[in-house]
Formats: structure tokens, C-alpha cells, sequence
């Protein structure tokens, strides 16, 4: 009886064991568990975070592609300026060009228009002097008119004395 005893004294110190190692065994499970919960909570969160960045991706690469549609816009019109700068050069170019034409041709204008005006001046005197003259010519011809007939009187006077004589 004795080795049942010590058989049964053996078999429950192992059960005890058995029951502190499944104590142990159970605590461990529930930590482990704990554990596992908590990484699949952050697991979760990780998953979140991670759509949440392959949204910020997603704009982040549609916002590049604005930026470069912008870029290229940017250098168009920066090539659009530079040619329209080179044309307004060279259109200014071409207008001093032709203010200096036109600069030379309103003083050659303007000189000739002197010329003009001078000649004008002096066609006027001369036409004022000679409606003068004329109208001197045309005094003196009445003059010479009245002469006339005054002459042309006294020589039929004449005529008639040596006539009547």
C-alpha cells in the first residue's frame, strides 16, 4: 500500500504540477492573448495609418502631376514671353527706325513748309505791290484819259478857231 500511496502522493504532486504548469500555461495564454489583441489593434491602426497614407500618396502624386502640368505651362509661357520680349525689341527697334525716318522727313517737311510759307510771303508782297503799281497805272491812265479828251477839246477848239478863220 505503501507504493500506491507513494504512487498516489506522486500522482498528485504531479497533478499539482500539471495544474501550476496549466496555471502558468493559462496566465501565459491570457498574455499571450493580450499581446496578440494588442498587436492586432495596432495592426489595425497600421492598416489605417497605411490607407491613410496611400491617400496622402495618391494626392501627393496627382499634386506632382499638377506641378508638372504647371512646369510645363510655366516654361511655355516663359518660351511665349521670351519670343514676345525678342518681338517687342525688335518692334521698338523698328519704331525708333522710324521715328528717326519720320524725325528726318517732318524737319525736311517743316523746312520746305518755311520755303513755302517764305515764297507765299513773298509772292503776297509782290502781288500787293503790283496791285498797287496797277492801281498807280490805272490812276495815271485815267489821268492820260482826261488828258485826252482835255486835248482832243482843245484841238477840235483849234480846229473849229481855224476853220471859222
Amino acid at each position: 500500500m505503501e507504493t500506491i500511496k507513494q504512487k498516489v502522493q506522486k500522482l498528485r504532486t504531479e497533478a499539482d504540477q500539471n495544474a501550476e504548469r496549466a496555471d502558468a500555461a493559462e496566465i501565459k495564454l491570457k498574455e499571450q492573448e493580450q499581446v496578440t489583441m494588442a498587436l492586432e489593434a495596432d495592426m489595425e491602426q497600421l492598416r489605417r495609418q497605411v490607407q491613410l497614407l496611400e491617400g496622402d500618396l495618391d494626392k501627393a502624386e496627382g499634386q506632382t502631376d499638377l506641378r508638372r502640368t504647371a512646369d510645363e505651362r510655366a516654361s511655355t509661357a516663359e518660351s511665349r514671353a521670351t519670343q514676345l520680349e525678342a518681338r517687342v525689341q525688335m518692334l521698338e527697334e523698328e519704331l525708333d527706325r522710324v521715328e528717326g525716318d519720320l524725325g528726318e522727313k517732318v524737319k525736311t517737311l517743316n523746312e520746305e513748309l518755311r520755303r513755302v510759307e517764305q515764297e507765299a510771303e513773298e509772292a503776297k508782297r509782290r502781288g500787293d505791290r503790283l496791285e498797287k503799281e496797277n492801281e498807280g497805272l490805272e490812276r495815271n491812265l485815267e489821268a492820260a484819259r482826261e488828258d485826252n479828251v482835255a486835248t482832243k477839246q482843245q484841238l477840235e477848239e483849234t480846229l473849229r478857231e481855224l476853220n471859222d478863220m
